[in-house]
């Protein structure tokens, strides 16, 4: 697992009190509960299955030798800025050289429990949490897909950050979610601080 590459990114806000025709409440597209839920108001087995549903959608949308494409671009591009000279080469070198290292054994927590958020203060809505999550998603999968040797002029200034800004949607979740920080959940579930 990385280390958090999140307060992660994304795009559109989804009707996120629509009801559908018949009536019925809508449900997450994410996670399957319901969508104008407040997320303090879930039962400890509905945040698991948040919990769940958002670390299954992320490993879905991201795949994990994206990330460790990523995540080896930017040693590259770190390693040719600060120790060669720059050049696109011997930051393909380095990111080669991290591709081909054996990945260290991702950290297995024993706890059953996969969601370490405390969701006790957060008023957002499963909706509105599922917005900024396809957020996220979004947004590292752009920011991964630039942090490339290719791109290594674009951070002869100012190395690139280890993860994109939160966008609109988690902005507005961080004001109901006191200690929220979106990338958590995305990343790893466990790895989450509690509020």
């Amino acid at each position: 697992m990385i280390a958090k590459l999140s307060p992660l990114p994304l795009v559109a806000l989804l009707g996120l009190f629509a009801c559908k025709e018949d009536g019925a409440t809508a449900h997450s597209t994410i996670s399957d509960l319901p969508a104008n839920k407040k997320v303090s108001e879930l039962s400890t087995a509905e945040q698991e299955q948040l919990c769940e549903a958002t670390a299954t959608y992320s490993a879905h949308e991201i795949e994990a030798d994206e990330i460790r494409r990523a995540v080896c671009s930017l040693q590259g591009i770190v390693l040719s800025s600060t120790l060669h000279d720059g050049s696109v080469d011997a930051c393909i070198t380095a990111r080669d050289e991290c591709l081909a290292a054996p990945e260290k054994p991702a950290h297995v927590e024993s706890d059953e429990r996969t969601c370490a958020i405390d969701w006790s203060t957060c008023k957002t809505t499963v909706g509105e949490l599922d917005a900024c999550i396809e957020e996220v998603v979004t947004e590292l999968k752009s920011f991964y897909m630039e942090l490339d040797c290719g791109n290594i002029g674009k951070y002869k200034d100012e190395m690139p950050s280890k993860e994109p800004e939160p966008g609109e949607a988690c902005r507005r979740v961080q004001t109901k979610c006191p200690g929220f920080v979106p990338g958590d959940l995305v990343s790893n579930p466990k790895e989450a601080p509690t509020s």
